[in-house]
């Protein structure tokens, strides 16, 4: 059997909209234990800024007492995202299809579509505190 080497990182946010400019050099420093190619980290930055975001906009208020915590579990082929909030949750059959042809021109509303298409899993799920988005991106193998 062989074990399988993981990396733990944490990143503890308020509920500010300016606190979004942290994701970025957080998914720097655990990417330089995966090394993903440009385009999944790309992938990952916008999935994970996109949650992150929600988190602060739509579940916690923009609170800045309430936090945003981000962890990451990553290994040399795959990376698992955590982001909670302290807020009462969506109800995913509420939220309008963004690609309906009468949403094409919203400003937003496009978050959770996203994150869903660049992530290979996503989940919802409630937790005592709040919400958490889990997400899950493995690794490319390259040709």
């Amino acid at each position: 059997m062989v074990k399988v080497e993981k990396k733990y990182f944490k990143l503890i946010l308020k509920s500010t909209p300016k606190e979004i400019s942290k994701v970025e050099p957080f998914l720097k420093k655990v990417n330089r234990y995966i090394q993903f190619d440009e385009i999944q980290f790309h992938n990952l930055l916008v999935a994970t800024t996109e949650a992150v975001n929600n988190s602060i906009t739509h579940g916690n208020l923009r609170d800045p007492k309430k936090l945003v915590e981000i962890s990451a579990t990553a290994t040399s082929t795959a990376i698992e995202i955590h982001v909670c909030d302290e807020g009462k949750g969506i109800n995913l059959k509420n939220i309008p299809d963004p690609l309906d042809e009468k949403n094409l021109l919203r400003e937003n509303g496009r978050g959770i579509f996203l994150i869903q298409q660049f992530m290979d899993s996503v989940k919802f799920k409630r937790t005592e505190n709040g919400n958490e988005v889990i997400m899950k991106l493995r690794k490319k193998k390259v040709n």
